[in-house]
């Protein structure tokens, strides 16, 4: 009879360290944040991405030009030939 006490107590230690355990990790699942589906921040990342690209092609543009223009002026300060 005290055999079966002994695995009874065991039985029901284990039960409630097993009971506790999926408590606290439970808790902590919940307090996470749910992950977001793949496709939520695709369409702002894209926009963000084309207005980067507009941004860089407006100021290789506006480089080329401030370029020429200096070309342009040294050519008029000393033309070749001279």
């Amino acid at each position: 009879m005290a055999k079966r006490l002994v695995w009874f107590a065991a039985g029901v230690g284990a039960g409630a360290t097993g009971a506790s355990y999926v408590r606290r990790k439970l808790r902590q699942a919940t307090r996470r944040p749910a992950p977001r589906p793949p496709g939520t921040d695709a369409g702002a990342r894209a926009k963000a991405a084309v207005s980067e690209a507009r941004a860089a092609l407006a100021e290789g543009t506006a480089a080329v030009r401030r370029y020429r223009a200096e070309i342009a002026r040294r050519a008029l300060e000393d033309p070749p030939g001279r």
